[in-house]
């Protein structure tokens, strides 16, 4: 028996919240006229949050000569754009709570890889970078919430996946709604930005949007490049199984797709910290 989005949000205890701060940052990253000042207040005002900041700043992947000690200086030694990517990832992970039985881990993994193949992918064909990186972010919410709400039924459909078909399908079949008609309907509930809430809710099935979204494309190409890479499958059988149609219709070619696979597998997000 299937069911209504609205009824699987009535099942979850309580439904994930986006820190305030996470909002009040992507708004203040967009003006120009913002100052570091501003900047660092803000985020230092979610003590969690800035400590998770500060942890990845200080990491390896970054390589600063000298230990970074507060957001203010943080914002100084990598810049806006750096510090927006930092702190909307810690935010988003510290909204969800971890699951019984589930890889929290592994899905954040997941989660990070197609953001930072998302951003790259956004970049290459000319369209919002920022927008795609957050859309790949949390593309895989609905998943979460699926479970918080219905797990008798994301069981289901985790014994289904394991024997044959696509997860959109099965969703379709044991829910009546997708994973990301679920995320979608949760980023309209946190007041993200129309462009947003609509890469979502297509990202799952590109092809069939009445309008080609290159968000969306966007963040198909790389949740599959993700999907791929977690499941230890070669470049060369990647390749083989690569849904050109849909890079296609945003102008990445064939040709293109090959050279830069590799280029695209060997970027790390850096964000690995956060789930831990």
């Amino acid at each position: 028996m299937t069911m209504q989005i609205n009824q699987l949000f009535e099942q979850i205890h309580n439904v994930p919240r986006v820190p305030e701060i996470v909002r009040t940052l992507i708004t203040q990253l967009d003006n120009p006229q913002t100052n570091f000042d501003e900047i660092a207040k803000n985020v230092e005002k979610e003590q969690i949050i800035s400590l998770k900041v500060l942890r990845l700043v200080n990491s390896a992947h970054f390589g600063l000569s000298k230990k970074v000690g507060t957001i203010q200086d943080a914002v100084i030694m990598l810049g806006l754009h750096q510090l927006r990517i930092l702190v909307v990832a810690s935010g988003i992970v510290s909204s969800i709570p971890k699951i019984e039985n589930f890889d929290i881990k592994q899905f954040w993994t997941n989660s990070f890889n197609t953001a930072i193949y998302s951003k790259w992918l956004a970049t290459a064909i000319k369209t919002g970078p920022d927008l795609a990186f957050t859309a790949g972010l949390i593309s895989g919410l609905g998943n979460i919430l699926i479970r918080l709400g219905a797990p008798d039924k994301a069981i289901e459909i985790d014994r289904q996946l394991s024997q044959n078909g696509t997860r959109q399908t099965i969703e379709l079949s044991v829910l009546g709604f997708t994973g990301e008609s679920v995320c979608s309907e949760l980023c309209r509930r946190w007041n993200f930005s129309p462009e947003l809430i609509d890469a979502i809710a297509h990202c799952g099935a590109p092809l069939d949007a009445l309008e080609i979204n290159k968000t969306a494309s966007v963040v198909y190409l790389a949740r599959f490049i993700s999907e791929c890479k977690s499941a230890g499958t070669t470049a060369e059988h990647i390749l083989q199984a690569f849904p050109f149609q849909v890079a296609s219709t945003i102008g990445l070619e064939e040709k293109f797709i090959v050279e830069k696979l590799p280029v695209i597998l060997a970027l790390e997000s850096g964000l690995g910290g956060l789930s831990d």
